[in-house]
């Protein structure tokens, strides 16, 4: 019997522009593998250069988003398992570069230029709620709930929770969730920003569909350049940041959804943008 796929995907959407990816470990809570960053990250490298995905949705399969890294001995099933003694002598370039193949998915998932949705169904720990702070937007079950989990085990939300959590959640909440790895509710993180919307469990797909809908169908060229300008654009003043925008918007006003756009204003109908 074939072994299930440690990841999910699917086309949905009016042109099935929506890649919905499904972290399928249910029976772990979606717990990370070595084997399953290798799969999510090569998805995430395949989707940056299709240009018919329009959007990316990101959620659990199960009752779970993502416990976060296997710690029951599974994360790298492959791994040769040699018994060292206490006093080894510690190999920090071998420890960096194994921790390299966690580093690479979730930067690959930052580099993503489409919008990217999190779909939250349940818990999201440690690395996997690293998951959920890299995505553009989040809409959460009431289920949901969230722990930087890593400073339990004496570590730091090493996975890049450390740079986005304070951008979402702001200085002082982030610092606390941080700091003593406390549990936070779905009321409280949305209250927070970390959500977008909260809804009962029965209502998170449709709601999340909804909005992937909304972002299939607006103009991909002017969506990855507003994405782009945001992330790189953060830390420059004004006039720096403006330079920057002066640099791109060619390349969206003379697109043809920029004409579309502008003729569909004008006709008062929808538009049909096409990524041209």
């Amino acid at each position: 019997m074939a072994e299930e796929p440690l990841v999910l995907t699917e086309r949905r959407g009016e042109k099935d522009g929506i890649l919905w990816i499904t972290l399928n470990r249910p029976q772990k809570l979606n717990a990370l593998t070595f084997p399953l960053l290798a799969e999510l990250r090569e998805i995430f490298i395949d989707a940056r250069f299709d240009r018919s995905v329009r959007t990316i949705v990101l959620t659990g399969a199960g009752r779970g988003f993502c416990a976060g890294m296997d710690m029951g001995g599974n994360a790298n099933p492959d791994a040769k398992k040699e018994e060292k003694p206490v006093d080894a002598a510690v190999d920090p370039e071998g420890y960096r570069l194994n921790f390299r193949r966690e580093v690479e998915t979730y930067v690959a998932l930052r580099r993503l230029e489409v919008p990217v949705v999190a779909m939250i169904n349940g818990p999201a720990v440690g690395a996997g709620f690293d998951l959920v702070s890299h995505c553009d937007m989040a809409v959460g079950s009431t289920n949901a709930r969230f722990q930087v989990a890593y400073v339990k085990r004496g570590v730091y939300a090493d996975l890049g929770g450390f740079w986005s959590l304070p951008k979402i959640l702001g200085w002082r909440k982030a610092m606390e969730m941080m700091m003593t790895g406390r549990f936070m509710g779905a009321e409280e993180a949305h209250e927070a920003g970390l959500t977008n919307y909260l809804v009962p469990p029965e209502e998170l797909e449709d709601k999340t569909m909804e909005l992937a809908l909304e972002l299939e169908s607006g103009p991909p060229i002017a969506q990855k350049l507003g994405k782009m300008l945001a992330l790189r654009t953060a830390h420059l003043d004004f006039d720096t940041a403006m330079q920057w925008s002066e640099s791109t918007i060619p390349v969206v006003g003379l697109s043809q959804d920029s004409i579309e756009g502008m003729k569909a204003f004008v006709e008062r109908r929808e538009t049909d943008f096409t990524g041209r």
